[in-house]
């Protein structure tokens, strides 16, 4: 839980990593994850969808992410009202050893409930290219397997 929206953003982006940081107390419901085609974390609607930590489902999607973390670079606000706010950052996701494995930046929407700030939206752009073909990769694969299912 955070009492600001700057707080919140600094919580969202470091619980993309392995933290102690549970992913689950850094969202508001329903999140929405904005991207270009089908991943398995596109939008929660309600408590059963989202993992307590998020490296929970590392071993499914990203296996080489086990142990990163995730940190924010630099931000700037977008635009804002009394119970959101838009950012505008840049972030990295390290190994276990600090060196950088990808890096991207995203619009970050951040919501006010109560007096509570928590991510409701979150937009990721320019995902360095090492990064990029993995994406790729995950998007296919989730792609099949719904085709599968229909």
């Amino acid at each position: 839980m955070a009492s600001n929206p700057e707080e919140a953003l600094k919580d969202s982006v470091e619980a993309l990593g392995t933290t102690s940081q549970k992913y689950r107390e850094t969202l508001h419901l329903p999140m929405h994850h904005i991207s270009v085609g089908v991943t398995p974390i596109a939008f929660y609607l309600d408590e059963k969808d989202v993992p307590n930590y998020f490296a929970d489902v590392y071993s499914e999607f990203r296996p080489e992410w086990i142990g990163s973390t995730c940190i924010l670079e630099s931000f700037s606000e977008v635009i804002k009202d009394d119970e959101k706010v838009a950012y505008l950052l840049k972030a990295s996701r390290l190994d276990q050893a600090g060196l950088i494995m990808s890096t991207f930046e995203g619009i970050f929407t951040l919501g006010r409930v109560e007096q509570d700030w928590r991510l409701i939206s979150r937009n990721i752009f320019n995902v360095s290219k090492e990064s990029k073909i993995k994406q790729r990769e995950l998007i296919d694969k989730w792609t099949q397997k719904n085709q599968a299912l229909e």
